[in-house]
This record gives structure tokens, sequence and C-alpha cells, in this order.
């Protein structure tokens, strides 16, 4: 497994539904200069696509992210129709972010094994354990196109150009590499010679080009979506073009509505081991130091949920174990799961009509909390709120953010000054004397950000399931192209993997030695005395739980490591409706990794220890003795008001229920102190699959137990 720079996600949105045309995204090529700094390289993309089920029209959003000057920004897209170009908004590529990655979520249950000393106590009959708590669409401002068909050169066709947002464009038909590659290099498309074959086949497909470039005066930091929209395509994932300039270990994630959950039908699919991830500290609590993300799904209140920081290692290398050639399934939900996704209302900006300078945008900013404060709106903004003019070389969204701060200020009111960073002094009288459009301002809001954001986000909403897929790869091994499918067979796939923690005292007191308990759902519960990536038992665990294969129909099928290179060889050419393996390979079927076994549940019981001297023990408790037996409490002591036994304690591993989470069991769990094994009440032995119904943890306590058959009586409801 070879080592892997990080890079920041990206994000392919696509929205696929029945057969079309291809449609192709595309590749940065731009000259390249002796200094690292200037070299072109793409550093992530993301990409929505949606289709209009009534109009036919498809809709495709492309950002794109690079490191580069922006005078060496040149991108080239191969499409199978001359689209519209316009120009998009992030906010909804982020809002998907937020909603469908994969994320991770400590579910608190009561403690293990734990007493408090107070319970000796004979003024404090107390019960009980730890006092942790249950777990209870296309863009407006289209540029008018040149539709002339000449002034491309000899061989070349120009079949549109024109400005829109910050991008020039140019939609060019080559008759061939040659010709292509030559007009593409004398305009500042640096394209190198191995980019000539993929060329000629997106030619000989009959697709057209549109090369793009920053216009002149705009720098990196304007880059917008493009969106494109064209009657009746289908959305891909060109990797073979994106590779001639993309980044070491690129990350895509392809987010997908169809009839069913999407598959790739030329690459495998793998889950990330969550036992080589940094969810523990070296104190052995879980580690805060990840990405935060909201995590208050399906009416389950989790207390944390993040990003581990380690995830996109073992994603990277998870796939390496794969071939290079696989994809994490993160998501698969119905688009009526997605909730309020944008956090914002249709009339977000309608405000805007009524101001008459910037002292009413500072006011009306400061309790508009839906309205957002971005790059994007910054530069919708500029000109008709005059923020340029009036605040020189500061950027239009620090602009916007500080009149909103100012009118937060004054709402109180302090001061008829607002002092902000860098020594900026306003005041009402000097925001007064400024004039604006705000009826310019509220159209270019509506028409360039709202509306666009809105009409996708319907078209997600009625999607029938949404379906996530992430990958890592690096420019050697984009040597095909993802192609979509769906089975509708597959199950749901919840974004949020819980993993149950618990204070365990090992020797039963919640003053001695402490452990925390990790159980996750489908592969056992251990105890960890710190964090859980040190943990000789799982230093060598591999980073994929599973290697599998997915077709249209029938469940998927785990590879055995052996065939692994096989079965990706033979899938490279896979194409939807027709069966991703030749019918006489014979496949032997893996197992997905067997972890060890469970750690049994802690039930050593130390010596009591006085808490101070206000406290005077009961009857039959010593200082620095075992604690007296409920027999012993019973027989001799007529101080029976408290109660020793540890309630949160059942005597049993905690452990796996196959009915939720993302795994069936495949083999019975450790056994008990009983001799008893200890499995999964699902009776299933099949390899994993993610999970299609509740939550079910065999839990710690009575308590959680009930917590979690509520949660999945709801659900079933």
């Amino acid at each position: 497994m070879r080592l892997r720079k990080l890079l920041p996600i990206v994000s392919l949105f696509t929205v696929l539904a029945g057969a079309r045309s291809a449609m192709a995204c595309g590749g940065c090529f731009s000259p390249p200069t002796p200094q690292l700094d200037q070299t072109v390289v793409q550093n992530a993309e993301r990409v929505l696509f949606t289709r209009d089920e009534q109009t036919k029209v498809s809709r495709v959003w492309v950002e794109v992210r690079y490191s580069g000057l922006a005078k060496d920004f040149g991108w080239v897209l191969p499409l199978p129709k001359v689209p519209k170009v316009g120009v998009g908004s992030k906010v909804l590529f982020d809002a998907l972010d937020t909603r469908m990655a994969m994320r991770y979520a400590m579910a608190y249950a009561p403690a293990e094994n734990c007493r408090g000393t107070w319970q000796g106590c004979k003024d404090y009959p107390m019960v009980g354990g730890g006092d942790f708590a249950d777990a209870s669409a296309s863009g407006a401002d289209v540029a008018g196109s040149d539709t002339s068909k000449n002034g491309g050169g000899p061989g070349v066709e120009i079949l549109a150009s024109g400005t829109t947002g910050p991008y020039d464009y140019t939609v060019v038909q080559g008759g061939n590499a040659d010709v292509l590659y030559t007009w593409l290099n004398t305009r500042g498309y640096a394209t190198p010679d191995k980019a000539k074959p993929i060329l000629q086949s997106h030619i000989t497909k009959g697709d057209v080009f549109v090369a793009v470039k920053l216009s002149n005066g705009q720098g990196v930091e304007a880059i917008r979506p493009i969106t494109l929209e064209m009657a009746d395509t289908e959305a891909c994932v060109p990797l073979r073009l994106t590779s001639i300039a993309a980044a070491d270990d690129l990350a895509v994630v392809v987010t997908i509505a169809g009839p069913g959950r999407a598959i790739v039908k030329n690459h495998l699919d793998v889950e990330p081991n969550p036992l080589r991830m940094a969810l523990l500290n070296d104190q052995g609590t879980p580690n805060y130091n990840g990405t935060y993300i909201p995590c208050n799904q399906d009416g389950q209140y989790y207390y944390s949920c993040q990003i581990p920081t380690n995830l996109a290692q073992v994603q990277s290398a998870a796939i390496d174990e794969a071939g290079g050639h696989a994809f994490v399934t993160e998501a698969a939900f119905k688009g009526s799961d997605l909730g309020n996704l944008l956090n914002m209302s249709k009339n977000s900006a309608d405000w805007l009509a009524k101001v008459k300078n910037l002292d009413d945008v500072a006011n009306q900013l400061a309790v508009a909390s839906d309205f957002p404060v971005n790059s994007e709106v910054g530069d919708a903004l500029s000109l008709p709120l005059a923020l340029t003019t009036t605040f020189p070389g500061v950027d239009p969204a620090q602009a916007l953010a500080d009149l909103r701060a100012c009118g937060q200020y004054w709402q109180m009111p302090q001061s008829p000054e607002c002092q902000l960073p860098g020594g900026l002094v306003l005041t009402h009288e000097q925001l007064q004397a400024v004039a604006i459009d705000g009826v310019g301002a509220q159209t270019a809001m509506k028409v360039g950000i709202i509306d666009p954001l809105f009409l996708v986000g319907d078209q997600l909403a009625a999607a029938p399931m949404l379906t996530r897929l992430s990958m890592r790869i690096s420019p050697s091994e984009m040597d095909r192209d993802p192609v979509f499918s769906f089975n509708s067979s597959l199950p749901k796939v919840d974004p949020t993997r819980v993993i149950l923690s618990n204070q365990v005292c090992l020797d039963g007191w919640d003053t001695g030695p402490q452990a925390t308990r990790l159980s996750i759902d489908g592969l056992g519960s251990w105890l960890f005395t710190g964090s859980n990536t040190l943990d000789p038992r799982f230093v060598n665990a591999p980073t994929a739980l599973w290697v599998r294969l997915q077709d249209e129909t029938g469940p998927a099928i785990d590879i055995a490591t052996a065939q692994i290179s096989l079965i990706d060889t033979a899938i490279k050419g896979a194409l939807p409706g027709k069966a991703s393996l030749p019918v006489d390979l014979n496949v032997q079927k893996g197992k997905p990794w067997q972890a060890p076994a469970s750690d049994l549940i802690a039930t050593k019981q130390g010596p009591w220890h006085s808490p101070g001297s206000w406290c005077e023990p009961r009857a039959g408790w010593v200082d620095g003795k075992p604690a007296p037996s409920e027999t012993d409490l019973d027989a001799g002591s007529t101080d029976v008001a408290g109660d020793t036994q540890d309630t949160n304690s059942t005597g049993t591993v905690p452990g796996i229920d196959a009915a939720g989470g993302w795994t069936d069991v495949h083999s019975p769990q450790a056994t008990a102190a009983t001799g008893v094994a200890a499995s999964d009440n699902s009776g299933c032995t099949a390899g994993r699959t993610h999970r299609s119904q509740s939550l079910g943890l065999l839990m710690i306590s009575g308590l959680l137990a009930a917590v979690v058959l509520r949660r999945r009586q709801r659900k079933e409801a």
C-alpha cells in the first residue's frame, strides 16, 4: 500500500434517471511553469446533475477547485450536446456535504461495573453507577451565445461562445484529436500529448468541448460553479480526462438520485474499518479533534458527531486494498429525507428590495439569520450595494459580514459608532449617505442564487433514492470512467455510523482505574485504556471491512482477497444492463474481516475506600476492605436502605445486533462467563450489509435497550 498525499474532499453530485446520451466532465489544461505554486493542478471538483422528468431537461453544476494562478486557469469539458452555460452556487454542494457525508456518532450508555464510594456512606444510601446518560439548478446569469459556426480555424468548428459570471467560454467541435490539440494549445489550454487518445475517444463519440477561462481581471477567488443545461443527458465521471492534471489522491464524492440505490458497475465497493480510525484520543475519551457536523438524524440525538481525523487515510487505504478502483457507499436514502437542506426560505432576499442605503442593509442583515453571507453573495451584491467603492480593498463578502456585525452591535445599542477590525469606524450617518440599488440587489440574489438553489433542491427532494458514493484516487489509477446503475433490492444506508461508548470501572469503583468500552454493531465490543488506533489488537487489522461487487440484481458479493485483482480487471468494461462478470468466471466468495473476540463485561470488585471524614460507613462497610455482598447486608445489617447492586451491568457481553447498524454478524461472539456464546439475535450468518432497519445494540442496561426499542418502533411505524 502506497502512501498518498491527502487533499480536500471532492464532491461530485449526480442525479440520474434512465439511459441517455453520456454526460462527461472535464480536466484542467493550462501551462506548467518552473514555479511550483504556479503549476495548475485540479485539487477538487464538485458536480451536480439533475434531470426534470417532465421537461426532459438535464442540468449540470460543476465546481472546480485548483492550485494555480488566475491567468493559468483553463478547463475543458467534453459534452454530448451544445449546452446553455451559466453560473451556480456552491451553497447546495456544501449543504449536501453536511447532510450526506459519512460521520461517526458516539452514543453514550450507562457506566459498566461502576459504584460510587458514597454508596457505602450511611447518610447517603443511593443506588446506581456512573452518571452517563442513555442515548436517549441551472444558474441564471446565462450569457447570450455566438452560434456562428466559424472562427475556429482549420478542422475546428466554434458552436457557441459567451461570458457568464467570471468566465469566458467557447464550445467547439474538432474533426480529430490533432487539430483540437493544436487549437487548445494556441489558446492557452496547455494540453499534453497524452491527452490526445482521450480527446479522440470523445470526438469519435461525437462529443463537443466547452473550453472555459477566467475573464480578464478575475482572480481565483471569483471561481463559481459552472452550470450546463441541455436536453436529456445522463452523468458520468470522466476520470481519464481528469487524470491529465489531477492531484495525487484526488477525493471524489458522487451523489446519485434514481429508482434504487446507486452502484458503480466497473468499480468495487468497500467499507472503511472504524477500528482503524481515531475514535478515541490518548486519554481514552472520544476524539474531539475531528470535524463536527450535525448528527441529529432519524429522530435520534447523539452527544457528539464528527468526521474522525484520519478518516481520509483509512478510506484511501481501504480503496488501495480493493485494487485502487472502489467506492465507499456513504449514504443512501429517500430524497424526501433530506429535510431542510438549504436552511433558508425562497423569500430570504425580499427585504433587499426595500432598503435605500447601507445603514438599512446593516440593520436588516442583523436580523436576517437565513440570509447567507459568502463569496458568491458578496460578488452578486458588490455592484448594486456599492460595496467595492465604499470598502476599497475589502472583499465584498467581508464587507457584508462587517455590515452585519455593525447592525447587530447597533441593535443593543451601545454607541453610535461601530469599530471594525483594522481600525475602520462606521457610523449611521456614513452608511446612510451611501445610496444603493436595493431592487437590483434583490433581483441578483433571487435570479442568480436563490431560485437556482431551490429549483435543484426541490428536484433532489422528489428523488426516489439518493446515494452518496466516495472514492480517493490518483492519476495512475484513472484508467476508466465510473459507470453507474441501480439496484432496488439493496438497503438504505444511514450516513451516521453509531458507536456505543460507556465508562468502565475496572475495579468496580468510579474512583479507581477506568477504561472505555466501544461497541460497534456487527463487529464486537472492546475495552480501551487509550487511543483505539494504538491498541495492538487492531494495528494490523485491514482498513477495509469488506470488498464487494455490486450488480443491478441480487445482494452484493464478497470478494476473496486473492481474487481482487482478477475481478477488478474483469469488470473494467462493465456496462449498465449487462452482467458485470463473464459467465464462465469462477468467483471465490470472500468473508468480511473477523474482528477479535469481544471483551467480557467487567465484574471485578475491589476494596471500598471511604470518601472522607464526612462519611459514616454503613454497617459492614470497612475502608480498604471489599464491599459486603447483598447476602451479608441482608443477614447482618439493619441498615438496608441502600442497595449496593450495580444496576448498570447485565453480566453479558455488550454487543452486536445484526438487525441494525452496518452489518449482519457472520460468526458467534465471545463466550460469556457462563460459557454460553453471546451472538447476535438476528439468526443471520451472511456477510455484512449496510443497515436497513433501526439501530439495535444489545445494550449494557435495560434502560438503553428500551430507548433503542422505541427508536425501532418509530422507524418501523
